[in-house]
């Protein structure tokens, strides 16, 4: 198993980035098709019960380069459901990812949240466990998840600030 925590610091108030951007559909639409170059992204369901925000995303990211073995076992089309929660009285938004392949041996969890920094500022903290039970590549395939999430995270917070600023949020 791997963990990892990612922190940014965003140009916004934590209000500000739940209630004004994080679910907005403009927003998710240009981070993954633009900034991250996703080849495909998706809400496929939305539900606010008032105390909570559930949602579902499937998206197939820009895979780089990749060890042999892994590129033998993954192949092309690597793609995942990202399932998510979030709670409006903690403000804190727990996700499960779901691989479309080997679904059954690789589990990704996470936390995301934030904390005020100041003036219109906080910082959005990504705290992520990925365990791929796979015989003799698992670890591998644990540390280039990670890895890849550290780059898409670090590209998504500098879109994000750029949206702010351009929607003078």
């Amino acid at each position: 198993m791997a963990d990892v925590r990612i922190e940014h610091t965003y140009n916004c108030s934590v209000d500000t980035l739940w209630e004004k951007i994080f679910f907005e559909a403009d927003y998710n639409d240009r981070l993954f098709k633009e900034a991250l170059k996703f080849p495909a992204y998706e809400q496929t369901s939305y539900n606010d019960t008032g105390s909570e925000i559930r949602r579902s995303v499937e998206v197939t990211p820009e895979l780089g380069p990749m060890p042999g073995p892994l590129k033998k076992l993954i192949g092309d089309g690597l793609g995942y459901r990202e399932d998510g929660v979030f709670n409006k009285a903690t403000k804190r938004y727990k996700i499960t990812i779901t691989p479309n392949k080997m679904a059954d041996k690789v589990t990704i969890t996470g936390e995301m949240w934030a904390e005020p920094l100041g003036d219109d500022k906080c910082k959005r903290v990504f705290t992520c466990s990925v365990n791929a039970k796979i015989f003799a590549v698992g670890g591998m395939l644990e540390s280039k998840t990670i890895e890849d999430m550290k780059k898409s995270y670090e590209i998504g917070a500098r879109f994000t600030n750029e949206y702010i600023a351009e929607k003078g949020l």
